[in-house]
């Protein structure tokens, strides 16, 4: 397993944070490495607060099953605890994403999407012991038998909008991250029938076998 991680600093703003990023990455690392295979893989950590999540100062987005790109804030008010505590999050989101798409694959359809990051929100879980992340409870009730019906209509289908679905749309009224609650549950009614199984062993299991 060869893990290299940089942290790109000729824009100046994360050079007095490096030491530290590159620190809790590595000890995320040798965390995250005793529950799941990580592949071989660069992660670099780079200075882009538009592709921040807004209220953490930092993103996540696996590329490829060997490239992961953190994006952060360093004028987030918060930034000292992003550090602290976001970055291991990210990581294990963002490496259970990598592993699954080196087996299975990230998915072509709504279904394999949802159930995709799904399972990375309950590694994250299964590793942090931390509560769930905003969106994987973002629905009421009512929203949830709403959004699930109409959601099952478009599960097979490689045509579905990803950004409606993950990160909502007026015109077809879908709200933000529904597809991240409505994957987050799918998976968790899976493992409430087989509690022998935690989301580590999971990352090759098809998206078909949450559903049945």
């Amino acid at each position: 397993m060869a893990v290299n991680i940089f942290v790109l600093t000729a824009g100046g703003r994360l050079e007095k944070y490096k030491r530290r990023i590159m620190k809790v990455a590595r000890e995320s690392i040798k965390i995250i490495k005793k529950k799941i295979p990580i592949p071989d893989v660069d992660i670099a950590f780079y200075d882009n607060p538009e592709y921040t999540i807004p209220h953490l100062g930092i993103g996540g987005y696996a590329q490829t099953p060997g490239l992961l790109l953190i994006s952060l804030n360093p004028k987030f008010k918060q930034f000292e605890r992003t550090i602290r505590d976001e970055i291991l999050r990210t990581l294990v989101h963002e490496l259970y994403h990598c592993i699954r798409m080196k087996t299975v694959g990230y998915g072509d359809t709504l279904l394999e999407a949802m159930i995709t990051e799904g399972l990375a929100d309950h590694f994250e879980l299964e590793v942090t012991n931390k509560k769930p992340q905003k969106w994987d409870t973002s629905l009421t009730a009512k929203q949830f038998g709403i959004m699930k019906k109409k959601s099952v209509k478009e599960f097979n289908s490689k045509k579905y909008n990803h950004e409606e679905w993950f990160f909502g749309s007026n015109e077809r009224r879908i709200p933000k991250w529904a597809g991240y609650t409505i994957g987050f549950n799918l998976v968790g009614n899976y493992l409430k029938k087989h509690p022998d199984k935690k989301p580590s062993q999971l990352f090759a299991v098809k998206a078909e076998e949450f559903v049945k």
